[in-house]
């Protein structure tokens, strides 16, 4: 198995940067966060790399330099990650219930104007048809 073939566990990477797997996590999110690309296996499961091994030995560096968490993301990535979650839209904790309520009442006031514009439509036409009527007339 070639070097750049060679993968390594949360787990594994966690022990050898003496951090724990929810340190480790943390730090993923944060880098994804700053489009730092990590490859994952058909589980969706991080797969860490010798690069990646850098990278977080790089990041616990910084962050021993007393350098705050988002500058040390920032000067690895190149990306201000508090700038870009601003531009997120934001989220919202709504029930199934709350949804269907919304939507239903979305959809009925499109269908009521839907049929009040198709109304106006068949009134028009049927002036129209009117007039035509009492012209033969």
């Amino acid at each position: 198995m070639s070097e750049q073939d060679m993968h390594y566990t949360a787990k594994d990477l966690a022990a050898s940067l003496d951090v724990t797997t929810s340190t480790l996590r943390r730090w993923a999110i944060a880098l994804e966060g700053a489009h730092y690309p990590f490859e994952r296996n058909e589980k969706g499961q991080r797969i860490y790399r010798e690069q990646d091994i850098a990278t977080f030995e790089e990041l616990k560096r910084l962050l021993g330099e007393k350098l705050s968490f988002a500058d040390a993301i920032q000067q690895l990535t190149g990306h201000n990650q508090t700038k870009e979650k601003k531009e997120e839209p934001e989220k919202l904790d709504i029930t199934m219930e709350d949804l269907e309520q919304v939507v239903s009442q979305t959809v009925k006031k499109a269908v009521k104007k839907e049929r009040e514009k198709l109304f106006k439509q068949l009134k028009k036409q049927m002036k129209k048809e009117r007039e035509k009527l009492n012209n033969k007339s």
